[in-house]
């Protein structure tokens, strides 16, 4: 059986949770309130990547069952797949898992819940009134697959010093004079215009960014189309990891290793980077043959971070959304309508088409 943690109150003996916003445990019979020792996460922390690299035995995290057995009820239950935190099915224990033993990879700091259960579901429903070229019909038929969960989800954030040497072209405007045939009271006649062109000339060179805390998913719970969103939140706020946080609460090891977690922090990178490189080949316009990048002094931290997760149905479909737990912003997977988006066009096209007739007269 897998050893684990749980919190018992020392007046009453029920269980203890955390309680949103309070960084406290709080007992849920007699309200007995415990607070939580755990200091800001160091900011400048970043473990070396190659180093890591360098000593784990296997890159692709082991999938992980844990079997327990409740000292509470006596019952023997398994957790699902890569849960280390979760309640005990038949007597609702709060039951957290430590990690070392688990991951080679343990958590360095949580973010704390800021968002209380009740906020994040008012935040999905103005979510979903909100949604353009929805069908009209979902605010009425939306139904909820199933009961909105808190969990903490693994997150990895990377820094890096890369140095991008660059080839492409840098297009500069100039004005010039044609002749061109114009309509003038029912006769075509050559008047001249003034046109814009561009002159390109090659341009090569090498750019330099630094990148602190780039945000990128360590699980696939989630769709990796939630990576933008799932990227934003402030960490000054978190706190060096204490599994009393996740009291009351599921949370998850990460499931994507350590060098693909960097990928994915490359894609993210690699958009500033051409930004950057458009910067340095300035001009009125560019072109990007090639960027060659050095990564240096990589380093990486394990975060966990706080989310309200459901499902609702639409016509048969499920689809899936979160809210932040840290903001209550809610971002998800949602049904289109097709007519409101031919609409939208066509309505587009006749303004169009209205303003090139007006502009010809």
């Amino acid at each position: 059986m897998t050893p684990y943690k749980h919190f018992k109150c020392n007046q009453c003996g029920s269980d203890l949770d955390y309680a949103i916003g309070l960084h406290s445990l709080k007992c849920v019979s007699c309200g007995q309130v415990d607070p939580i020792e755990a200091e800001p996460l160091d900011q400048y922390l970043a473990h070396d990547y190659k180093q890591a690299i360098s000593e784990l035995s296997f890159f692709d995290p082991q999938t992980v069952s844990h079997e327990l057995k409740c000292e509470n009820c006596g019952a023997n239950f398994t957790m699902p797949q890569n849960v280390h935190s979760e309640e005990c099915p038949y007597c609702d224990l709060n039951v957290v898992v430590p990690v070392d033993h688990e991951r080679h990879l343990s958590p360095d700091g949580v973010i704390p819940f800021e968002i209380q259960q009740q906020q994040a579901e008012a935040a999905f429903k103005k979510w979903l009134h909100g949604l353009w070229f929805a069908p009209t019909a979902l605010k009425r038929k939306a139904i909820q697959a199933q009961a909105i969960q808190g969990s903490y989800m693994p997150l990895w954030a990377f820094d890096a010093q890369v140095e991008s040497d660059y080839t492409g072209q840098r297009g500069d405007n100039y004005y010039t004079t044609v002749r061109v045939p114009t309509r003038v009271n029912g006769k075509t006649v050559m008047q001249n215009k003034t046109v814009v062109k561009i002159r390109w000339r090659h341009k090569s060179g090498r750019v330099f960014n630094q990148f602190d805390d780039v945000v990128v998913m360590g699980s696939y719970t989630l769709p990796l189309k939630f990576q933008n969103f799932l990227s934003r939140w402030d960490l000054f706020k978190t706190k060096e990891y204490n599994e009393k946080y996740l009291s009351g609460f599921r949370s998850e090891l990460y499931q994507i290793s350590l060098p693909d977690g960097f990928k994915l922090a490359k894609e993210v990178m690699y958009r500033t980077i051409r930004q950057t490189v458009r910067r340095d080949i300035g001009g009125d316009h560019q072109r990007i043959h090639s960027i060659d990048s050095v990564y240096h002094a990589v380093g990486y931290k394990l975060l966990l971070a706080p989310m309200w997760i459901s499902a609702f149905n639409y016509k048969k479909k499920s689809f899936r959304y979160v809210i932040n737990g840290q903001n209550g912003k809610a971002y998800g997977e949602r049904p289109w309508s097709i007519y409101k988006i031919v609409g939208a066009v066509l309505l587009l096209a006749m303004i169009v088409g209205s303003i090139y007739v007006f502009s010809q007269q």
